[in-house]
């Protein structure tokens, strides 16, 4: 046996032999503070909708009418972020710091930019596009109502816009403590601004719905200076604090876009369906759409566990790969894989048996919690595979294979939603039991792609 060949099994016994329980320590050390920010980010936003909820399910409403035009915006973000987040980690396992603050300063200009432009777009088109989702059975008070909520908004997207991406530059860099820090600040802001707010406390005015617009953006503000201070530390692998160059690279601006256009073409695929697909449930009337947003604040909690395993897989996919070690990649997902199955199981007794209770925080109105403690159940039976997806898909985001992530979602918010809910609503009236049969039979098509394509290995072979 060569000496090349010797060091070559010797690298394999490593790989299934050494060191097993650091590697699982890394997993739950990178995992447990995007956990802890996914419930506290949910459990603010549970609480946003039952402070909201206090005035009526109109209110309800009209914040739930802003949630896919706010997500269109989100997309670029959310896209700018998966290269961010990507090429950074890359550099890191590369142990190359400078070209990884190099990905940090281009990503923030082209962030800039393109918040600049969404600003524009929405401060014109935000009215049409949110009477469009509203279609014709809402009230005309709640459109305005949601048209004050989302004036508001468009004013913090800049400052949260760069929140995100030096969030996803130091998950990038291993530090998936600071987007939680950063965020559980937001988030606390957020809730005492809204006590103070929505209802009007210690001499507060009583603002209604716009005041927990305003109160969000006050929490993104804080989150942006809190990165912002790390960043400028220079205790942080990935630093402002040298004063890089603010000259745009066309380079690395590529290498970003590379990886960041099919996750945007991901995202606005994803956020144009869910648009549509709100048309649907508003055509079922205000109790259906209540109780409609009701179970999506609900589900959120419940893929906590999911999107955070997804994040530990995003870096450590991303950091393996830059050693060139895509054995360690498939290794770490496959645990990750097996925590997130485990973490599902329990979330999903927990909504299947006690979903009425849960939905009673929100709503004591009989119709609705009859008819989410069903939706519940449905989302229950599925969440083990439907949470799992996600972290099949961030670590084919790590890897840089966003294009097949983007077609998973075309596949499954363009072509599997939309037909089993047409068919389940408006052929078997089925109503909004239909639709969340829709939106599980979608998210089980995802992760059966997701599986499939993270098991044929192609995802190693991509250059970024």
């Amino acid at each position: 046996m060569s000496e090349a060949e010797r060091k070559q099994k010797k690298h394999m016994i490593d790989i299934e032999t050494e060191h097993l329980g650091d590697r699982n320590k890394l997993i739950l050390q990178l995992m447990w503070p995007a956990l802890c920010e996914n419930i506290l980010a949910t459990l603010v936003s549970m609480a946003d909708t039952i402070m909201v909820s206090a005035l009526g399910t109109g209110a309800i409403n009209a914040v739930g009418l802003c949630t896919q035009p706010r997500f269109i915006v989100f997309s670029a973000f959310m896209a700018l972020g998966t290269g961010t987040t990507a090429l950074v980690a890359r550099a890191k396992g590369a142990g190359n710091r400078e070209e990884a603050n190099h990905a940090l300063v281009q990503s923030l200009l082209l962030a800039l930019g393109i918040v600049l432009l969404a600003c524009f777009a929405m401060l014109l088109w935000y009215q049409p596009l949110i009477r469009f989702i509203a279609g014709a059975n809402i009230a005309e008070e709640t459109v305005q109502d949601a048209f004050a909520y989302f004036r508001v908004q468009i004013y913090g997207f800049p400052l949260l816009g760069l929140t995100f991406i030096m969030n996803a530059a130091l998950r990038g860099a291993g530090n998936t403590r600071a987007a939680f820090y950063s965020n559980s600040a937001s988030n606390i802001v957020n809730v005492i601004m809204n006590y103070l707010l929505i209802q009007g406390h210690f001499g507060f005015p009583a603002l209604g719905v716009e005041g927990a617009s305003i109160a969000t953006v006050i929490g993104q503000t804080v989150a942006f200076c809190f990165c912002l201070y790390l960043l400028l530390s220079g205790k942080q692998y990935v630093s402002l604090k040298d004063k890089p160059s603010l000259k745009p690279d066309g380079h690395m601006i590529r290498r970003v876009s590379r990886i960041g256009t099919p996750a945007l073409l991901e995202q606005v695929i994803m956020r144009v369906g869910m648009m549509v697909f709100t048309l649907i449930v508003t055509s079922l009337g205000d109790v259906s759409y209540a109780t409609h947003n009701i179970a999506m604040n609900i589900q959120s909690m419940s893929f906590t566990t999911g999107m955070s395993f997804g994040i530990a897989a995003t870096t450590l996919t991303g950091q393996t790969l830059g050693r060139k070690r895509p054995d360690l990649s498939r290794w770490y997902v496959r645990q990750a894989i097996r925590m997130s199955y485990v973490a599902s199981f329990i979330v999903a007794f927990i909504m299947f048996f006690f979903g009425g209770a849960i939905t009673s925080i929100y709503s004591k109105e009989a119709q609705v919690l009859a008819l989410a403690t069903v939706v519940l159940r449905i989302i229950a039976v599925a969440n083990p595979l439907s949470n799992t997806r996600f972290v099949y898909n961030s670590a084919l985001r790590g890897a840089g294979d966003a294009r097949f992530t983007a077609i998973i979602t075309f596949a499954g918010i363009v072509v599997v939603r939309p037909l089993v809910a047409v068919i389940l609503v408006y052929l078997l009236k089925m109503d909004l039991i239909g639709v969340w049969i829709a939106l599980v039979s979608d998210a089980l098509v995802c992760y059966g792609l997701a599986k499939w394509r993270w098991s044929t290995g192609k995802w190693a072979e991509i250059r970024v």
